[in-house]
């Protein structure tokens, strides 16, 4: 069982994550000559989706690991492509961060579910 404070630690998961979402979106968007204001919009969209998650909302938890997902799968072109231009480890360095940025997004889906079903009476207990 998941008790109420591993809940809180697996909603942190998820805004945490998001929050560096936000943050890298953020240095990415100023990081040229122009400003990308698409990048930025998407940085807006996490903070959002993080602010939801740290207010236990499942939709949002749901909709970051999904948007992240989706991400993750666009960007993989773009990791192989600077791979074979540049050499050094970049495809390690893709798989290792997508599997660890959609570990915490799921720990925050878990968790906001968990947290959820604690409110109605559907898990009981505290373990």
């Amino acid at each position: 069982m998941i008790g109420e404070k591993a809940a809180k630690w697996m909603i942190a998961c998820g805004w945490i994550a998001a929050g560096f979402a936000v943050v890298g979106g953020i240095y990415v968007s100023f990081a040229g000559p122009t400003v990308n204001f698409m990048v930025l919009a998407g940085a807006l969209l996490f903070l959002g989706l993080g602010y939801g998650i740290y207010r236990t909302s499942r939709i949002c938890a749901v909709v970051a690991l999904v948007l992240f997902s989706l991400n993750r799968v666009g960007m993989y072109r773009v990791a192989a492509a600077l791979q074979n231009t540049r050499g050094g480890n970049v495809m390690m360095g893709f798989w290792l961060s997508a599997g660890i940025f959609t570990m915490l997004y799921l720990l925050g889906v878990i968790g906001t579910i968990t947290w959820h079903s604690r409110e109605r009476g559907l898990i009981t207990g505290d373990a």
